[in-house]
């Protein structure tokens, strides 16, 4: 299922749940059905509220090898596709990272690998905004990481649930993905179709973030930054400017855009 929350084009302060199915909204209140709804008379908002926490996920160097780690992002800064998101003046040079997500639906500490599917609710896309500057510092100075991603970050329209990604799976287990993906920068192709998978599984991130304190429900909990180019590299020739509108479109999840402010 795509699980969603959206709003209808004349109650636009109501926000409801839903399930999009074959082109329609069918919305529920969480037990039973409470109407079908067209694309076009609603606006599709972030599919989940506030989380309690926002782990993201990343691979450091470390003695020729690296090492995986997480930090947490400001929850309130968690938006959803095409919604605006205020640019620091002090941030001189932007940055993006395309991260997939997972969303719990049940929380505990030291969960295993093996235990990971029953916290699982569904799947979703960040379009994450960082500072590149201070993420290049961070190098020399790890604490800077989190300051360089308190920018924030929008997500795509659908929790996608975990059955329906079984045509991405790659491993025997069930939360080993190959994704495919593209980005667009003012509808220009920056990125077609890229294929990518971890080496880590999304069993071991929830293993991970539960051993020194427990998982809640509603965390979200984020995989290192898919590979992206060098800008400069691509035909768009340049980094990202206000006015710049991005749109990344993950097989699978779905689709989240944003113009820079």
């Amino acid at each position: 299922m795509k699980l969603c929350r959206f709003t209808l084009t004349n109650r636009p302060d109501e926000p409801r749940t839903g399930v999009y199915h074959e082109g329609k909204v069918y919305e529920t209140d969480g037990q039973s059905a409470a109407g079908i709804h067209e694309p076009a008379n609603i606006t599709f908002i972030a599919p989940i509220g506030t989380p309690p926490a926002v782990r993201l996920f990343d691979q450091f160097d470390a003695d020729g090898g690296y090492f995986l780690s997480y930090f947490f992002m400001n929850p309130a800064q968690l938006k959803g596709t095409n919604e605006s998101l205020s640019m620091p003046p002090q941030v001189e040079e932007l940055g993006i990272e395309i991260r997939i997500a997972g969303v719990l639906q049940d929380g505990d500490q030291l969960i295993e690998p093996q235990e990971a599917e029953k916290y699982i609710l569904g799947y979703t896309v960040m379009l994450c905004f960082v500072d590149r500057t201070l993420q290049a510092e961070a190098e020399n100075h790890p604490a800077i990481w989190t300051e360089s991603h308190d920018i924030g970050a929008l997500l795509s329209p659908f929790i996608v649930t975990p059955e329906e990604m079984s045509a991405h799976l790659i491993r025997e287990t069930k939360s080993g993905f190959n994704w495919v993906y593209s980005i667009f920068v003012n509808e220009k192709p920056i990125v077609e179709e890229r294929q990518f998978a971890f080496d880590v599984e999304f069993y071991d991130l929830i293993q991970r973030a539960s051993l020194r304190s427990p998982l809640a429900t509603g965390e979200v909990i984020a995989f290192p930054s898919l590979p992206i180019p060098d800008f400069t590299a691509t035909e768009l020739g340049r980094e990202l400017e206000p006015g710049d509108r991005v749109r990344v479109v993950v097989d699978g999840l779905g689709a989240v855009s944003s113009i820079i402010g």
